[in-house]
């Protein structure tokens, strides 16, 4: 038991059964069946996951390179023409929000960030397209309204990706709900003419089975409260992004759960088989989720600044494949990558063997 324990913890570090009881002593939350459940499954995907691509100290002592991990170079993608609009980012400081922003720079397109932060994050702070993007600090739920409306200026269209998580049903009402429906009214009310926001999947949603009771009535919810408020102050010009599970970056991180684009790209191809697409619609539940297949940061911002300056023009992407589809993402590589260096390693290592023995 304790040499699968040890295993585990190389491969998937981030949920043992250890780690998840001491979750639940030092957090002070009760671990309702329902909570175990969905601790289970997590711990079961990611497990899955860590099975079937290690970390890469875990590969080190076999011989294979650190390179076969390294993350991807970022793709350039064009959005279409921005130019001549004024665009408000809400959470233009974080993981998605800061990348909207650079592809909104990049199609020519006037930018302002709307953020508690309001400045610039800390993975661009040297790059050149952060200098032309007015960064501005402002709390949504917390404040004079009239210093919101300073803050939002006269935008064509806006785009969302403000969003909470945690345990607290309350907290995540309002950070996922209250935020979106205040920022939703003033944008409109500066006359903004579209509104683009960044959801959930609907897929994850609905899973109402398993589900701890703050994710249900607290995130998920939230969620749904600030879509009906969009819907409610722009009708029909509104474009719902909703992705399932993002990976990016080249950090792993558990709150958000995040992994790196190279690991994701390996999970995101390896999912996109036939095999994971029939689970994925046969299972019922989060058992369903779990085969799913994740979407890059990339392919989210860009759906997200071509919604905003019209370039795509439906009104819900729901799911990895549809927002990809819109947003013209290549195909993800990770799992032929990883294949390819390591058949080129071992071929390798076959040429030192025969060197060896001649």
């Amino acid at each position: 038991r304790e040499a699968k324990s040890n295993k585990a913890r190389k491969v998937a570090p981030f949920v043992t059964p250890r780690s998840i009881r001491i979750f639940y002593l030092t957090s002070g939350v009760r671990p309702t069946d329902a909570m175990k459940t969905t601790a289970t499954m997590t711990g079961l995907a990611l497990t899955l996951a860590g099975l079937a691509l290690p970390s890469t100290a875990f590969l080190a002592p076999s011989g294979l390179p650190s390179a076969a991990f390294r993350p991807r170079t970022a793709l350039s993608m064009s959005v279409g023409d921005g130019s001549g609009k004024s665009i408000t980012v809400f959470g233009g400081t974080g993981f998605v929000g800061s990348r909207v922003c650079k592809y909104l720079i990049e199609s020519g397109a006037d930018v302002t960030v709307v953020s508690k932060e309001g400045g610039v994050p800390s993975w661009c702070s040297s790059e050149e397209w952060t200098k032309s993007v007015e960064w501005k600090s402002n709390n949504l739920v917390r404040g004079p309204r009239e210093s919101l409306l300073d803050s939002v200026g006269s935008p064509d269209a806006v785009v969302s990706t403000v969003g909470a998580i945690g345990f607290d049903v309350q907290s995540l009402l309002l950070g996922n709900g209250v935020a979106n429906a205040e920022a939703a009214k003033a944008s409109k009310e500066k006359g903004a003419s579209k509104f683009v926001y960044v959801s959930v999947a609907s897929a994850v949603s609905d899973c109402n089975v398993a589900v701890p009771a703050y994710f249900k009535n607290g995130y998920f919810r939230g969620k749904q409260d600030a879509e009906a408020a969009i819907v409610e102050n722009f009708g029909e010009e509104y474009c719902f992004v909703k992705p399932s599970f993002i990976y990016g970056g080249d950090s792993f991180g558990l709150f958000p759960p995040r992994v790196t684009d190279a690991y994701g790209s390996f999970i995101d191809e390896l999912l996109s088989k036939e095999l994971f697409k029939f689970l994925a619609d046969l299972l019922p539940g989060l058992l369903g989720v779990v085969f799913l297949p994740p979407v890059s940061v990339d392919a989210v911002a860009k759906a997200c600044a071509g919604a905003a300056i019209g370039a795509i023009t439906e009104k819900v992407l729901d799911g990895s494949e549809e927002i990809n589809k819109a947003a013209d993402q290549p195909a993800a590589t990770g799992l032929t990558d990883f294949i390819g260096l390591v058949s080129e390693k071992v071929g390798e290592a076959k040429e030192k063997v025969k060197d060896a023995n001649a």
